[in-house]
């Protein structure tokens, strides 16, 4: 009896890992997509594609140079425009650092950007997305974000 207990533990533990293993690559996979489709919206310079394939509606952001936190798809796409109007590539580097539970995750990202200006220099932003699980996919509902690489 004893025995049929710890074995049932163990197969219950192992079945646990796997569905965490399996929810793990899957939040891995797509914020990679993620990141990919940012890199060709800001290459084809289109601020409100990168807006849906990355951020929820009611995406919260601050960080270095923001003078107030800014709430929402109305108050973010501004920003976006801009950066895309000056920008002529990004590469977005993932750092190993990203976990997801259930319907909720965080990664760490690293913007290596070159500006539409030739004469100017690359550029580097890190930032910190909180994800959420939401019909349309995984979407960034926080970040926070500091000038430079990891």
């Amino acid at each position: 009896m004893k025995f049929r207990f710890i074995a049932t533990m163990a197969a219950t533990v192992a079945v646990s890992g796997s569905a965490f293993a399996a929810a793990s690559t899957e939040f891995d996979k797509a914020v990679t997509e993620r990141y990919r489709a940012v890199e060709a919206a800001i290459e084809a310079r289109d601020g409100n594609r990168w807006f849906d394939v990355l951020y929820s509606k009611d995406i919260v952001l601050t960080g270095e140079g923001t003078k107030e936190v800014i709430r929402g798809r109305d108050a973010l796409l501004p920003v976006i425009a801009g950066i895309v109007k000056g920008t002529a590539s990004c590469k977005l580097i993932p750092d190993g650092a990203r976990r997801s539970s259930g319907d909720i995750g965080y990664s760490f990202v690293t913007y290596d950007c070159k500006p539409a200006d030739a004469t100017a220099a690359n550029y580097q932003v890190r930032a910190l997305f909180v994800w959420q699980r939401e019909k349309a996919g995984w979407r960034v509902v926080a970040e926070s974000y500091t000038m430079g690489g990891m």
